[in-house]
């Protein structure tokens, strides 16, 4: 069985960022499953080193079909958590194998 179908009423989501740190980099955003918004409860992110340098981080998460969803990228460095800039991102949960796969916006 394929891993990446839609079950029952939930679909996985494959979030992906890169990164030109090593700082850790996780998922906030509105729904519960990405923490509401608290950087403490955000969606921790594996990583691994890019061969083209920086860092790949990526997670999977299980989400309910047509949920629409707003997020940002976030990294945990010595300073506190830094939020990426610009706008929330949007992502609607649709049926089928899906991966998100953006770059962290520093900030200026």
């Amino acid at each position: 069985m394929d891993t990446w179908v839609t079950t029952g009423t939930r679909q996985k989501i494959v979030f992906k960022c890169t990164s030109a740190d090593h700082w850790p980099v996780s998922v906030s955003g509105d729904l519960p499953e990405l923490g509401a918004w608290n950087p403490a409860n955000a969606l921790a992110m594996q990583s691994q080193q890019s061969p083209q340098g920086g860092w790949e981080w990526s997670a999977i998460i299980e989400l309910p079909l047509g949920s629409t969803l707003e997020y940002k990228f976030i990294k945990t460095t010595d300073a506190g958590v830094v939020w990426e800039s610009g706008f929330n991102r949007r992502y609607t949960v649709i049926p089928g194998a899906y991966s998100i796969s953006d770059a962290f916006r520093a900030p200026a």
